[in-house]
């Protein structure tokens, strides 16, 4: 599941008296929602010997699998499964700069990785450049149409910066490629928040 209920209270949604609320409303919104975009594995990828495995007490410290990934690196720089996950661990550990830096390297192997650049793409968002993070959105939709999680990805970030008009397209594509999922509910939730904002 790609975001959990808790991520998205109802409060968010209620109309606010005042602009500011509204923005500060949004603006806390679009953070929540883009904190669960990052994916946390591709269903697709077989899981290697390079990929850091939880300790028995089911986690593994961030900085010590970081540093596992790192001496794999060194060994094999063309790890692609090493590279991937270490670019989400610097992601989910908010060095983003360090993130696209090896989600880089891992397209460099695999330049098809749409996950790689989906996740690139947010990274790139938290450092401040939108326009590079829907380039890298693109990107990934390029190399696979039916990749629904970076047409959400485009379409969070465009609303977040406050391009909703934009943002509508890759939003209405989520929702003819997932449907009835959670994708489309969570696209569905951005649609609506469009619309509201258009009546104030």
């Amino acid at each position: 599941m790609l975001f959990s209920s808790r991520c998205m209270p109802d409060e968010l949604y209620r109309t606010t008296h005042g602009h500011k609320n509204m923005i500060n409303l949004k603006k806390l919104f679009i953070l929540l929602a883009l904190a669960g975009l990052i994916s946390c594995g591709d269903s697709g990828t077989q899981t290697t010997t390079s990929q850091p495995q939880p300790t028995s007490a089911g986690t593994t410290d961030t900085a010590e699998a970081i540093e596992q990934l790192n001496t794999i690196i060194k060994n094999n720089p063309n790890d692609f499964n090493a590279l991937k996950n270490l670019g989400k661990l610097y992601f989910g550990s908010s060095q983003f700069m360090e993130a696209v830096q090896t989600f880089d390297r891992a397209l460099a192997v695999d330049p098809m990785c749409a996950d790689c650049l989906n996740d690139r793409g947010l990274a790139l968002y938290y450092m401040g450049d939108g326009q590079s993070a829907i380039e890298s959105f693109d990107r990934a939709v390029t190399v696979d149409p039916g990749f629904a999680r970076a047409w959400l990805s485009k379409g969070f970030v465009l609303v977040a910066m406050g391009r909703n008009e934009e943002a509508i397209e890759p939003l209405n594509k989520v929702k003819e490629l997932d449907t009835e999922g959670t994708l489309a509910w969570e696209a569905d939730k951005f649609l609506n928040m469009i619309a509201e904002s258009k009546t104030q």
